[in-house]
């Protein structure tokens, strides 16, 4: 299959399109990369909740109190 040369205008507007789907694809990775340590922070967040009622149950044992 032969090569058709492309013109000063092609090129240049392929390197303009080759440029913003790198930038989009560098946006994507750093979403993803957030996404994921946002998904971390909300499950670690949730962890914690349900460590804290757990904790509170036992201390109101602990004071003798009754479970609602």
């Amino acid at each position: 299959m032969d090569k058709i040369p492309l013109t000063d205008e092609e090129i240049a507007r392929l390197k303009r399109r080759e440029a913003e789907i790198l930038v989009r694809v560098e946006r994507l990775k750093s979403t993803m990369s957030e996404t994921k340590a946002l998904d971390t922070i909300a499950f670690k967040a949730k962890l914690l909740k349900e460590a804290q009622a757990e904790l509170h149950r036992v201390q109101d044992k602990l004071a003798g109190l009754e479970e609602e």
